[in-house]
Formats: C-alpha cells, structure tokens, sequence
C-alpha cells in the first residue's frame, strides 16, 4: 500500500494533488448562477482540459471515476505518470449529509482494478452531534481498501455555519475520524478564511490539527481565493502538513472560459512549491510509509 500511495506524492513524499472530482461543484465554479444548465458534455471537456493542461504538474489528480473510466485508457493518466485519486463517493446527492453512500457501482476494489493508484472518501459529519451515519461509512471504506490493498484519503466536512468556531469544528473532525482507518486526511482550513485574519491563531489551530492527527493530513482549497489558499498552505505546512489537494482555487477561471491554462499553471506550481519546501514528508507520520519502499513520486 506504501507504494501506491508514494504514487500520489512527489519524490519527497509531499502531496500535490489537482482536485477535478465533483460534479455539482465543478458546474457550481463554471456558472455559479444557474449550475444546472451547464451540460455533461460542457463539463467533460473543461475537466479533459484542465487534466492535459495541468495534470503534469501534479503529483496527482483526484477524478470523478465516471470522468475517469469514461477516457481512452491512454488518456486517463498525465504523461508524467502522476498518481491517480478516484472519489468514490456519491458527493452530488441531496441526502449526503444523513446518510452518505459510494457512488453507486463503485468501491475501492473496482478503483483498484482499473489502476488508480488510491481512493477518497468525504461526508459531512456534525460536530456536536453524534450521529453515527459518518462512522460507519468510513468504517466500510476502509474495510474495503484494506482488502483491496489501496490507501484511503479522507475528507470530512464540517456542519457548522459560524466561522468562529471552525477552528473547534475542523479539530473535532481530526480527532473524531483520524483513527478510523484513513490512510491521510484531508482537511478544511481550521483558522477563519479571511485575509486578515490572525496568524497567530491560524498557526495554533494549525499546530493543534498536526497534534491531534494520528495519520498525515493535507489541506483542501474550499474554492477560496487562490491567494488566501497559499497563505492557508504555507501556514499548514509549517505546521506539520503534507501539502494539499486543491481544485477551484487554481482552475475556476480556466474551467469557465475567463481565464487561461498559463496563470492556472503558475498557481499550481506555486502551491507545489511551498508543499516541497516548507510541507512534512508523508511517511514520517504514516506507520505504512515508514520503511519507505516503492518510491517514484513525481
């Protein structure tokens, strides 16, 4: 499993992950009045777009697997052999915050079989709730990827509404599902997105996530503003981050049409750099990446 998960990493064991995953989102970011009139064949070809155009210069590329299994397999995987992370969840329904489900006909021994390299998971879970809808489905998850032998990435979202308490929302999330078999998490900013928030404040929910987390944790975009983001990264990555998976952030413009491949490359290059430099190698806090064989990021 160390192997496959090194495949979605660069050579020093940072994450750099382009996110093209969802569906309702995507259309969201393309045409945020009216998501819904944009067509399936609008959002394959900016999504075939974005993977040629910037798919190199990733360590890999989260994919919707129906986007995915429906390209020619030559096509399915950037040319510089960077990894391939296959959401598997059903993220687009309206019932996902109850009771979240796998996208139906997939689950991790299918991802496996086609060739992807790992698979992730998100859900909203409530965190002064205590349902146990969140639990379970991870708990399948990972009882899948374990048989499979496939590293799990996971994403949970926090139910909350008051920026003021994300930081003990985002904490809750770490704490409540970091020991549930996920092989890295992927986690919300836990400090206020906004520019001027406190540093300080942002550096302490950032030092409490790395405390509290038990496997590597990378960082999601939520679709903010791309310089916010970097702001949001270099401070997780001093603090102990792996890097980051992020989409919006660095393709919106691209994706509508107002904007061009060139400036999308430069953002992502930029957040790869601070990933490379100032990021924690993955397998210095994976139990899995410890021996460090399989090597051959990107």
């Amino acid at each position: 499993m160390n192997g496959r998960l090194q495949r979605s990493a660069t050579d020093t064991g940072r994450f750099a992950i382009l996110a093209l995953d969802h569906v309702r989102s995507f259309a969201a970011a393309v045409r945020p009045a009216d998501p819904d009139s944009v067509a399936p064949e609008f959002l394959r070809e900016a999504k075939t777009r974005l993977l040629s155009g910037l798919g190199e210069r990733a360590s890999a590329v989260l994919v919707d697997p129906v986007f995915w299994s429906g390209l020619p397999p030559e096509s399915r995987r950037p040319a510089n052999g960077a990894g391939i992370v296959l959401g598997i969840e059903d993220g687009d329904y309206h019932r996902a915050a109850a009771a979240p489900r796998l996208l139906p006909g997939w689950d991790a021994e299918r991802a496996a079989r086609m060739g992807a390299d790992a698979v992730k998971i998100s859900f909203y879970y409530d965190p002064d709730g205590d349902s146990p809808a969140p639990d379970r489905f991870l708990a399948e998850a990972a009882a899948q990827c374990r048989a499979a032998d496939m590293p799990l990435f996971c994403e949970p979202l926090a139910l909350n509404g008051d920026p003021r308490a994300r930081r003990r929302a985002v904490l809750e999330g770490v704490r409540r599902f970091g020991e549930s078999g996920a092989d890295v998490l992927k986690v919300q900013f836990p400090g206020e997105l906004r520019p001027d928030a406190p540093r300080g404040a942002w550096e302490e929910a950032c030092r409490e996530v790395n405390d509290a987390s038990p496997v590597p944790w990378t960082v999601l975009s939520e679709g903010s503003d791309f310089r916010l983001f970097a702001d949001c990264l270099r401070v997780a990555c001093r603090a102990g981050a792996s890097g980051f998976m992020a989409g919006r952030a660095v393709w919106r413009e691209a994706a509508s049409g107002e904007g061009d491949m060139e400036t999308c490359s430069a953002r992502l290059d930029g957040l790869r750099a601070i990933a490379e430099g100032e990021g924690a190698d993955w397998r210095d806090k994976s139990p899995v990446g410890s021996a460090r064989p399989g090597e051959g990021g990107k």
